[in-house]
């Protein structure tokens, strides 16, 4: 088991050769899984809420993806690495490459281009070599052979579907091919693994007798050795100042349709071509702002219910593109009446599993002072190892966390068997990887109004059990920020998939569909 080694890129030209590698044309792999009739594809169509955001195409995606399986006009990749620095486990997902749908190969984003706007969550992946780097306005090839690999590993000449573990990674691999050339009828993001229940799925991780272990050699994937491509050698300073006007030749917008509920935010994406057009500025419109506002980004918000044309021109050449926006009215559904639950919200923020732990956090903040205390003591070499009183103390606050969790249990064990009606905050950043942090501004929001509410991690992101051990429904939460319970069971949550929240104003909008916040 190669548990070290990352998912890396075939490397074309005759070099490859060398590296005893075949199939990196897209026949890596074994036979295709055979389709006894080829559905026609239809042109690529975003979905809309945050799926839309990623790219994900609404007809061919993870719920389809059987039907368009094996066909000689599609290649399909993959675009996640064998085991990803990011901890996506902490959005409900594996940073393990676990499974694959048979006949897509593996071709890591991260190997291709540094990869930038994670969630917090999840942490950093990949910061090591890549084919190009994403200069925020361009993509510049670090290496000669560069463009001629991306070429090779995605043919102009046919037909991809990008996949990869929620449909992120194969989101920015599609951008980033429209704005090097590729023609983006020809591209689709079909979603994320994760969520696949096909009949094609092909499992490399393995559980026999409580060991888990990967099969990575049997994965279909594209190998690179970087270091034995040729290095664009870096520009001086009268490189850059010298550098000629690039010319705008065209504009790509990622919709021309979006529907969406007033109160909240759809952002369409943009790339101005080619790569590396001097001038990047691009002016949104709205027909009707009343109806929806649009603001320099392509950030879209629902005002009121109505129609509008969004147009995006771009300042060099004028060349323009155009959204048809929707804008339904806010879905009145029933109001959840609360149960007074002031003693078990006091009792359960009280024994904060999380709290209890910082007190090393805080230890640590000052070293000099824990060394001084008999917490630490000085290596030879300066660093700190941590001494008997350490160990104590953190056996000590390891049973105050279990008494805590226990407690939390029971209150939720409760919450459930009587069936009450309650807001449930999980702490998690949510899977779109936005700056809004939506059980913040829920906790801010519900102070102000003095609503109660449970506040808790999950347990990959803190030391908080709780939710796990007790019986309370919560499988449609884990990934969720805020989530209203009705009679012991979830009667809303916010689904990363369909939700766009982005701020305080926003997040007041959805509270108020569910609950009284006056």
């Amino acid at each position: 088991m190669k548990t070290t080694r990352l998912l890396v890129i075939c490397v074309i030209f005759a070099m490859v050769m060398t590296l005893g590698l075949s199939g990196c044309g897209g026949e890596q792999g074994g036979d295709t899984p055979d389709t006894p009739e080829v559905t026609e594809l239809t042109a690529p169509e975003i979905t809309g809420g945050a799926r839309g955001e990623f790219l994900i195409d609404k007809n061919i995606n993870e719920a389809t993806i059987d039907q368009f399986l094996g066909r000689e006009d599609v290649v399909y990749r993959d675009m996640r690495m064998l085991e990803d620095p990011a901890q996506y486990e902490n959005l409900g997902g594996d940073r393990f490459l676990s499974g694959y749908i048979e006949g897509f190969e593996v071709v890591p984003l991260p190997y291709l281009v540094n990869v930038s706007g994670l969630p917090n969550a999840v942490g950093e992946t990949y910061t090591g070599d890549t084919l190009f780097t994403d200069e925020g306005w361009r993509y510049t090839a670090n290496y000669e052979e560069s463009m001629s690999i991306l070429e090779e590993l995605f043919p102009k000449d046919k037909v991809i579907f990008l996949m990869c573990g929620g449909g992120g990674y194969a989101g920015m691999t599609k951008q980033m091919l429209i704005s090097l050339g590729w023609d983006p009828e020809k591209l689709y993001n079909v979603g994320g693994y994760w969520f696949y229940q096909g009949e094609h799925n092909i499992e490399v991780k393995k559980e026999e007798n409580g060991e888990t272990t990967y099969d990575f050699d049997s994965v279909p994937y594209h190998d690179i050795d970087f270091s034995s491509l040729t290095p664009v050698p870096e520009p001086d300073e009268d490189d850059w100042q010298n550098e000629p006007e690039v010319a705008v030749e065209g504009l790509w917008t990622s919709t021309a349709n979006v529907e969406l509920e007033e109160g909240t935010s759809f952002q369409i994406k943009q790339v101005v071509l080619p790569n590396g057009a001097s001038n990047q500025t691009v002016e949104w419109t709205s027909s009707d702002e009343s109806v929806a506002y649009v603001d320099w980004s392509g950030l879209v918000k629902g005002v009121n219910p109505g129609t509008a044309t969004l147009t995006a021109k771009t300042d060099d050449g004028g060349f323009t593109q155009t959204c048809e926006v929707t804008v339904t009215e806010r879905a009145d559904t029933e109001h959840v009446v609360l149960s007074d639950l002031t003693e078990e919200a006091a009792a359960f923020k009280e024994n904060d599993p999380d709290a209890i732990m910082r007190w090393f956090d805080e230890l640590d903040s000052d070293m000099d002072k824990a060394v001084e205390d008999g917490y630490y003591v000085v290596d030879e070499d300066g660093g700190y190892t941590a001494t008997d009183l350490w160990n104590e103390k953190y056996d000590e606050l390891q049973a105050e966390v279990e008494k805590a969790i226990g407690v939390r249990t029971e209150i939720l064990n409760k919450l459930a068997a009587e069936q009450k009606n309650f807001i449930l905050l999980i702490y998690t950043k949510d899977c779109e990887g936005r700056e809004y942090q939506a059980t913040e501004g829920a906790v801010k929001i519900l102070d102000e109004k003095g609503i109660q509410y449970f506040y808790t991690s999950d347990m990959v992101s803190g030391y908080d059990r709780a939710l796990y051990d007790s019986n309370l429904d919560y499988n449609r939460a884990v990934t969720s920020s805020v989530v209203i319970f009705k009679d012991g069971q979830i009667y809303a949550t916010m689904n990363p998939d369909v939700d766009s929240v982005k701020s305080d104003e926003e997040l007041v909008n959805w509270l108020s569909k569910y609950i009284d916040l006056e």
